[in-house]
Parts: structure tokens; sequence; C-alpha cells
């Protein structure tokens, strides 16, 4: 009985504590991103390559540090050259301004090979049968930060010939890249700042 009596007091000076010293409350500040349709000039028209680079570049921005706006606002006129209005800065800041978007990116897929190649091609004296794929992907990506009106482009390519497996076909040789690709993005997961206490802004005040 008397254990139990002891339970019950410290519980209450539990509760009691957590009323006196409640656990900081924190606020998110996020970014509006606004992702740009893939500018495809390497005129691939595999669907699945195509979806993949969108997919890559939207899951680096996650909520609630970064929320993809919708480009509904833009004019007819700027959705329709979209993909021509990307790729230097006075275009960028002119899509940030009339999205009101933190963050402009967009990503170009210049190149997307793949070739099967047999040894015979290279050596008709070579007895090996195995097969090859010669690939060539290139992708170059466009940012733009409104906060200091930053613009950014780099690229990532992967190229060469191995030998033909699940895995090196053009599907995953565009998935490789990619990753290279947001590797270089300079937007971390976590911004710096954009989780602050509200009681540290409270005591700020006071």
């Amino acid at each position: 009985m008397i254990l139990f009596k002891k339970i019950c007091i410290l519980f209450a000076l539990l509760q009691f504590s957590a009323v006196l010293i409640p656990l900081p409350a924190f606020a998110f500040k996020t970014y509006h991103v606004a992702v740009l349709p893939l500018i495809n000039s390497a005129h691939c028209s595999d669907q699945e390559v195509l979806q993949l680079v969108q997919t890559k570049i939207n899951d680096k921005f996650k909520y609630p540090f970064y929320e993809i706006i919708p480009l509904a606002p833009l004019s007819t006129d700027m959705q329709k050259n979209i993909s021509e209005k990307t790729r230097d800065k006075a275009n960028m800041t002119q899509l940030a301004d009339a999205l009101s978007a933190d963050i402009v990116i967009a990503v170009e897929l210049v190149r997307a090979e793949s070739v099967i190649v047999h040894p015979s091609i290279w050596n008709f004296s070579s007895n090996n049968d195995d097969t090859y794929v010669d690939t060539n992907v290139l992708l170059t990506c466009y940012t733009y930060s409104a906060a200091d009106d930053r613009y950014l482009s780099f690229k990532a390519s992967t190229y060469g010939v191995e030998p033909m497996t699940a895995d090196t076909d053009l599907y995953h040789s565009v998935e490789k890249t990619m990753d290279q690709l947001t590797s270089k993005l300079p937007y971390k997961r976590v911004p710096q700042g954009a989780v602050t206490s509200s009681n540290n802004n409270l005591s700020e005040k006071q």
C-alpha cells in the first residue's frame, strides 16, 4: 500500500513539473519550390525514363521543410514556353517572381543513349559471345534561389561500355546519373535555420 502511494505521489509530481516546464515547441519554415517540367533535349521516348528523372528531383524536396508548388499561376504563354525559359538566370528569376517561389529548379536530359554491342563488332576473331551495352547519359540541372539571388547550373554524366545485365540498361544508367546530379544540389534535407523553437522566440521578445 505504501509503495502504491509513493507511485501516485511520483506520478503527481511528474504531472506538476510538466505543467511548470513545458516541452519546447518547434516552428518550421517551409520553402516553396517550383519544379519545372523536364527539358527533354535528348528526345528520349522512354516514358519510364522521363518519369524517373522527374520523380528523382521531386523526392529531394520533402515537407515540412519544402513544398512543391503548382505551376498553374503562370500565364498560358509562359507555360507553353517554359522549357525555353529555364536555362538562364533572368528567366528563372522571372519564373520565381511569377510563382512566388523560394526555389526554382529544372532538369535537362541532354543525352540518353544506350546501344547493344557484341565483341565481334570490334574484333572479328573474338571468341567472346558476351553482349555489352554502350551507354551515354548526360543531365544538367538549373537552380535559382530567390533569397540570395543565386543561380547555379551543374552536370552529371554516365558513359562507357559494360557487360549487359539487368542493371546496365538505360533506365538504371539514368537513375545512377540522377543520383549523382541530386547529390550536387545545394539544398539540404533540413535547411539551415528552418527549425526554430517557439520558446526561444518568446524569451527573445520578453
